[in-house]
């Protein structure tokens, strides 16, 4: 073999070898998503993500409650502590149920706790905005977003009725704009952070955490086995690429709204169908401008949500009661989510079968105006084909929602006392306060 034989053999297998590199990063590069709808499967993977973070942890919730899955939770994030994890927590204000000594005790183990928006007496009292975001990221490389917050009725723990949500959870390098995103928040000047000098007294309060987590015994189902079983059956996706929307919280007042403004462009060059889940139906005038142009342009437009029997709103049910025959009238299809013990609580748009958005928005005017809201969007079509079997299932528990003006809302499913009592509220506050609270809804 002579020497320009050898260089142009050398050359040949450079280039094989580049190929082979950018197959490789190519691979690498691909982002693992996991639609989460089993609720008890979604508690098992927040924890396994609690429980391997090795450098840093950033979770940000509209509410921790004080019960069961909120202790497990917070006792997890303790022992991440311990072993050198950099953990920041933002929540909500109004929806912290974290005991102030046990906030303290956190901080005391370098557990850095803002809260959102406190109450001052120096504020006015329309501020009304919160922090609706739920986003959980570990180490940069795995993260989950959705609708469900730090409480039992979201995981199915205890007997009460439940909410039926939905929610992503996703690896690979996205993890990086995860957590850009939640910075976005975490320094948000609406955002007071809790100084453990200020409440922290440790005989107190070792007390108090004592009898907090004293008794707490580990969920049969978040054992080391269970945690990896549940992980290794999850049906996965490897798709190209993740878009990660959220709000900017500037002050009380104003909100840079980057989530309706997303969505109503979605809405506006939507040619065929648009399909929608969420708990509530209020729309503020851009949402339903844009939805009423898209079905006069002929795109179907369908959303599932709540029934008299399932909403856990009291103030939204008599406005969108009001409204919803004027929406049919227009070309809305409206179901409506039938259950004895669940409520609808998924938030989730799927555009012309290639796109899907699933996160914290509510189709209602606190998340059309007013919060902080999280949306994920992944345009891919082994991904929607998965969120439409979703959507499709709770289609199939949901039924049309009537439009006769003169029928009471009550005979609309099973007459029980529940519904009579909940059917008597709902028209009090139909009369009284619920029109005059419609653009805080």
């Amino acid at each position: 073999m002579d020497l320009s034989s050898v260089y142009q053999f050398a050359y040949k297998i450079k280039i094989v070898t580049l190929i082979l590199l950018l197959f490789s990063l190519d691979s690498e590069s691909k982002e693992r998503v996991i639609l989460l709808e089993n609720p008890v499967e979604s508690f098992q993977i927040r924890i396994s993500i609690i429980r391997n973070a090795q450098k840093t942890l950033d979770i940000a919730t509209y509410e921790y409650g004080n019960d069961e899955s909120a202790s497990q939770v917070l006792h997890e994030i303790i022992k991440a502590a311990e072993r050198g994890v950099k953990i920041r927590i933002v929540v909500d204000a109004m929806r912290n149920f974290i005991p102030k000594e046990l906030s303290a005790y956190m901080v005391s183990k370098g557990i850095r706790i803002k809260v959102f928006n406190k109450f001052k007496l120096s504020k006015s009292f329309d501020n009304v905005v919160r922090m609706h975001a739920k986003i959980t990221v570990r180490d940069r490389l795995s993260y989950i977003v959705g609708g469900r917050n730090i409480v039992n009725s979201y995981f199915y723990i205890g007997e009460q009725k439940n909410f039926r949500d939905r929610e992503i959870y996703i690896t690979g390098f996205s993890g990086n704009k995860a957590v850009e995103k939640f910075e976005d928040l975490w320094f948000s000047s609406l955002m007071d952070e809790i100084d453990h000098e200020k409440v922290y007294s440790e005989k107190a309060s070792l007390k108090i955490v004592k009898e907090y987590f004293d008794g707490l015994d580990v969920f049969p189902f978040l054992s080391d086995d269970d945690l990896t079983k549940v992980l290794s059956k999850q049906k996965s996706f490897q798709v190209a690429s993740i878009e990660i929307i959220i709000d900017k919280p500037h002050s009380y007042k104003f909100t840079q709204k980057y989530t309706t403004s997303y969505i109503v462009d979605k809405i506006n060059t939507s040619r065929k169908e648009i399909l929608i889940e969420s708990p509530y139906v209020i729309l503020n005038k851009e949402v339903y401008l844009s939805l009423h142009n898209a079905i006069r342009r002929g795109v179907k437009v369908q959303i599932i949500t709540n029934s008299l029997n399932t909403s856990d709103s009291y103030l939204v049910l008599p406005v969108y009661f009001k409204e919803r025959g004027q929406l049919q009238d227009e070309g809305f299809e409206i179901f409506e989510f039938q259950s004895e013990d669940q409520y609808l609580h998924t938030k989730m748009f799927i555009f012309d079968r290639k796109e899907i958005l699933i996160g914290s928005y509510n189709l209602d005017m606190l998340s059309a105006g007013i919060n902080t809201e999280i949306m994920i969007s992944v345009k891919d079509v082994h991904v929607v084909n998965a969120s439409l079997f979703h959507y499709n299932t709770t289609l199939t528990k949901s039924t049309k929602a009537p439009n006769e003006f003169y029928r009471p809302t009550l005979l609309e499913g099973n007459v029980t006392l529940e519904t009579i009592k909940k059917y008597s509220i709902v028209k009090l506050l139909e009369y009284t306060i619920a029109p005059f609270l419609r653009d805080y809804l």
